[in-house]
């Protein structure tokens, strides 16, 4: 940075001067008129940083978070003053100066607190006229937000990669306001405290914000601190909701601390130092003996290299586990990794990814010891075979003939494709693994059962449009017989027709329990159904499905997949007049985008279920909820269960016997996440008759999302829309 000229400068229109040549990174911009307003405007970079990791799982990852995690800690470039008559120049000390956030923070399984970081990569100059205050000035302050740092290293790393995108956009400016409550001069040593306004301009928003200020003149400096309250929701950052780990609130505490010496008189430092780490050290777990092997058998699988968790953070290293040290004792102790959303109030479950709680306390006392390593850091962490995963054998392998890419201009694309697996002869599917092509295009997977009629309708309507495939909201709706199943025709509303298997985010390969599976005849096929939801340029997919099969004579229980549904109806905020929160204008925009299911499905739904929009919605202020009971179809034993809702989603249950003293509930998600929606089989299968009442209740929380554009939301295909959706597999008696 150089240093002013220390002339005065010509006059000016309005009552702001800046050197004539831009700054070094950015370029001149208009400065504001109170010289501590700026000081105030400063601390709001941190609350656009501030909200950054809670939502890391919810939006796109850029690169990884290994690489997040160098940070160059060097002072941003600032405009600088030139003094005019009456004035002295002052320039922010970064080495004594600091700007720090606090937000109310609620960790789901820990007590509440509050969450705090903090910067020091501040740059700008004060032009201070201790005659006349308010003539006085503020250039334009930069704030370096790649910089930001907290008690949380995994933290800090999404902060940087996911939300603020600091690699590109490693700058927040501040500019505009004024000054209110100074005095007529300014003496120094004495502290004055007085109100500032400005505006914050970073990641695309504009907000006004006013502080309160108190400072003082020193001989040699300015002397200031400066707070102030932001909403984060005005901002489009929050308030946070992370289903299973944490949650927000909307308020953020913003408190800048500064100090500003004059350059005139010496040099202003343009360096800061790497922030000191405040972590315990001495005695912790060794890395070699207790840690990896803890990280290589729960979490290498899928954070790996390549494999669907490495996108938030890749561990292929012990180097890497250590930079994220903070973060992994986070998430285990909080219960959010391992995932496993199901609590234990149903039934037991089969196949818990949940830690031990010895294990979690190893990676905790590794972590408060500050992450030590007593390996090199390139030591591979390499996955170690859990005997408890589910296993698929790939003896049949389906693709889709061509690769299919829609486009922009249908966001939410539902696309059918026949999978033929060539059976010649009778044959059980006993479990399946879909492996999605274009993984971050896909919302879920779907998968039917039809026969050899339906097959050859299926494929006369594939490409008619020009694409492979054919478009099929709400379902294939294929001409002919349904596939013969063992036991008959169900009786009752079961769901979809056909549906038995599936793919949605946090899926894992499915092996169908207790030794049962599908019975396949001669000529039956698949259809996948695929529901893409584009917000970038499509890339082609070609996903696939793999089959375990058994021949037909095997000793295999034929099972069935019953599908609950039930009408979703979450209002508008109160007070919010936008057209589509009109529920009649919301239903014709679904009929626009998804044809005539976009409003059919919600009313057979209400209708089925015997609910009425108006009740549903009484006394709506945020939080909405569903009910659905229906009679079991047929006698025999429950096996498994799963739900599926989209991104507003709050708690999930199915539950048996509803209100009587034989109620069990076959699965509770008390924090619903919608990254991980998996099949839970249950440890010990349930039992049931013919004619028993099975209820599936869904809650939704517009907290949640409460920057989503306003419309009255229903049961209709869209991610933005909803669903209270189940299935739960039953192996029928006999």
């Amino acid at each position: 940075m150089t240093e002013p000229s220390g002339e005065a400068e010509p006059a000016q229109p309005d009552e702001t001067a800046v050197e004539a040549d831009p700054p070094r990174g950015g370029t001149v911009r208009r400065a504001l008129r109170s010289p501590l307003l700026r000081w105030g405007a400063v601390a709001l970079a941190v609350v656009v940083a501030a909200g950054g990791w809670w939502v890391w799982s919810q939006v796109e990852p850029i690169v990884s978070a290994v690489h997040a995690s160098d940070v160059s800690y060097v002072v941003p470039d600032a405009p600088r003053l030139v003094a005019r008559p009456g004035e002295t120049v002052y320039r922010i000390d970064p080495t004594q100066s600091k700007v720090t956030y606090a937000v109310d923070e609620k960790i789901v399984g820990q007590s509440a607190g509050r969450a705090s970081g903090s910067t020091q990569g501040i740059a700008g100059d004060l032009a201070l006229n201790r005659e006349a205050p308010s003539t006085s000035r503020v250039g334009e302050i930069v704030v370096d937000v790649a910089q930001l740092h907290s008690d949380n290293n995994l933290r800090d790393a999404r902060i940087r990669q996911d939300f603020l995108e600091s690699r590109e956009q490693p700058l927040a400016r501040f500019t505009g306001g004024a000054v209110a409550g100074l005095p007529a001069s300014i003496t120094e040593g004495q502290s004055y405290r007085f109100t500032i306004d400005g505006d914050l301009e970073a990641h695309g928003r504009t907000v006004p914000v006013s502080w309160t200020v108190d400072a003082t003149l020193q001989p040699d400096r300015l002397e200031g601190s400066a707070t102030t309250v932001v909403k984060m929701s005005d901002l489009g950052i929050g308030p946070i909701s992370l289903a299973g780990l944490v949650s927000t609130g909307d308020d953020v505490t913003l408190t800048m601390d500064l100090v500003a010496l004059d350059p005139s008189k010496g040099r202003v430092p343009d360096q800061i130092a790497a922030p000191v780490s405040t972590r315990a050290s001495g005695s912790a777990p060794s890395f070699e003996h207790d840690v990896a092997p803890i990280l290589a058998g729960n979490c290498a699988s899928c954070h790996a290299s390549g494999q669907v968790g490495s996108a938030h953070w890749q561990l292929d290293t012990a180097a890497d586990a250590a930079r994220i040290s903070d973060g992994i004792a986070t998430v285990t102790a909080s219960g959010y990794m391992p995932p496993w959303p199901a609590s234990d109030l149903g039934v037991p479950l089969a196949h818990s990814k949940k830690l031990s709680q010895q294990d979690i306390d190893t990676l905790v006392a590794w972590s408060r010891a500050g992450g030590p390593l007593d390996v090199a850091d390139d030591t591979p962490v390499v996955a170690t075979a859990n005997p408890d995963a589910v296993q698929v054998r790939h003896d049949v392998t389906l693709e889709m003939t061509e690769p299919y890419a829609g486009s922009l201009g249908s966001p939410n694309d539902y696309r059918c494709f026949v999978l033929d697996p060539g059976f010649s002869q009778p044959t059980y599917v006993t479990g399946y693994e879909v492996t999605p092509g274009v993984r971050e295009e896909i919302h879920h997977v779907q998968i039917f059962h039809i026969s050899a009629e339906q097959a050859a309708d299926g494929r006369t309507r594939s490409g008619a449009d020009g694409s492979p495939g054919w478009s099929c909201y709400g379902s294939p709706s294929l001409s002919g017989r349904d596939p013969e199943r063992p036991g008959g025709k169900l009786r009752g509303f079961t769901g979809q027709g056909g549906l038995i298997a599936g793919w949605v985010p946090g899926q894992d390969p499915s092996v169908y329990p207790d030794g049962s599976g599908i019975l396949f005849q001669p000529g039956d096929a698949l259809v996948l159904q695929v529901h893409y939801h584009y917000e970038h340029d499509p890339t082609p997919d070609r996903t696939t499905v793999a089959l375990q099969t058994e021949t037909g004579t095997a000793a295999v229980k034929p099972i069935d997949i019953i599908n609950p549904l039930a009408p979703v109806e979450i209002p508008c905020m109160p007070g919010d007049t936008a057209p589509l929160c009109d529920r009649g204008a919301a239903l014709a925009d679904n009929v626009r985008l998804y044809g005539t299911t976009g409003a059919l499905i919600e009313t057979g739904l209400l209708r089925l279920c015997g609910q009425l929009p108006e009740l549903m919605t009484a006394g709506f202020t945020g939080v909405a909820s569903s009910t659905c009971d229906y009679e079991v179809p047929e006698s025999g034993r429950i096996v498994a269960a799963m739900g599926h809702m989209h991104t507003l989603g709050k708690t999930f249950r199915l539950t048996l016997d509803p209100g009587t003293d034989r109620q069990q509930v076959l699965l509770d998600i008390p924090e619903w996440d919608f990254d991980w929606q998996m099949n839970y089989a249950l440890e010990t299968p349930l039992h049931v008759e013919k004619g028993q009442t099975i209820r599936m209740t869904c809650t939704w929380d517009r907290s949640i999302d409460p920057n989503r554009p306003s419309k009255y939301i229903v049961f209709a295909e869209g991610t933005e829309d909803e669903m209270c959706f189940s299935t739960y597999a039953i192996i029928p008696d006999g």
